[in-house]
């Protein structure tokens, strides 16, 4: 029988990206390579719907871009929360849902974490946004809870969260020498967040930090939102795109 890993995963499963960390028992963490050494891939998924393979990361894009027929997803972490998460979608003549989408990428995930540790690990901590979604408590509890099934699903037995702006507080807190206020801004691909957060080496020492969280909160926007706005207001304009014709009808898309 293999030997149990002593230690944690960290998962930041992200809206563009996703990297992974192994955190061993004495706390020192090590980032985990993805795609060659490459330690952050996209996060896509392709289904190659002419040989029936999944691809993922930059190879699921570059399959796409070479012409491979198939179906490109992109930001699955958009979904969560979303009545769209449970609806399916046909991939290669199946009916799939998004939220098995999600899950195979997770899988993926814990497969090249295997690779890289020698033994799949069980248990994870996952990164998540001070808002799946805005203003509806409903909501953002079940995209966690969605989450939590996708990692469950793949084989992780402890799951648990941090709030992905606590995550890089108390990892820039290693780098103080003296005790400070910080304001942490975590600007991702669908969602931004901005906590304030006493920081320093004498509260490292401290088991519980729920104090130390001065204020929080997030909203669902994010890069993927610029670029559209960059490309549907300011490029594809200059393109044709809404631009009146002769008779003063919209020029069609």
């Amino acid at each position: 029988m293999t030997p149990p890993l002593h230690g944690t995963l960290g998962i930041d499963f992200g809206t563009s990206n996703s990297a992974m960390a192994w955190a061993d028992v004495r706390g020192t963490a090590r980032l985990i390579p993805l795609e060659g050494t490459a330690v952050s891939m996209p996060t896509a998924v392709f289904y190659n719907s002419e040989d029936s393979t999944t691809h993922f990361g930059r190879d699921a894009v570059a399959q796409y871009l070479g012409g491979t027929e198939g179906r490109l997803m992109r930001s699955l972490k958009s979904l969560l929360g979303s009545p769209l998460l449970l609806e399916t979608t046909v991939v290669n003549h199946q009916q799939i849902s998004f939220q098995e989408i999600v899950a195979t990428f997770l899988a993926a995930l814990r497969e090249r974490a295997a690779q890289s540790l020698g033994v799949a690990p069980t248990k994870v901590v996952m990164g998540r946004p001070v808002h799946f979604v805005d203003d509806d408590l409903e909501r953002d509890a079940l995209a966690q809870d969605s989450l939590l099934q996708a990692a469950q699903a793949v084989g992780f037995r402890q799951v648990s969260f941090q709030l992905e702006p606590i995550a890089a507080a108390l990892d820039y807190e290693r780098r103080l020498d003296s005790e400070r206020v910080v304001l942490v801004v975590d600007l991702g691909g669908g969602t931004s967040d901005f906590t304030v957060v006493r920081l320093g080496p004498q509260r490292m020492k401290l088991a519980n930090r729920a104090g130390d969280v001065l204020a929080t909160t997030g909203v669902h926007i994010g890069g993927t939102d610029f670029d559209h706005k960059l490309s549907l207001e300011q490029v594809m304009p200059l393109l044709g795109y809404k631009h009146l014709g002769p008779q003063q009808r919209e020029v069609p898309s």
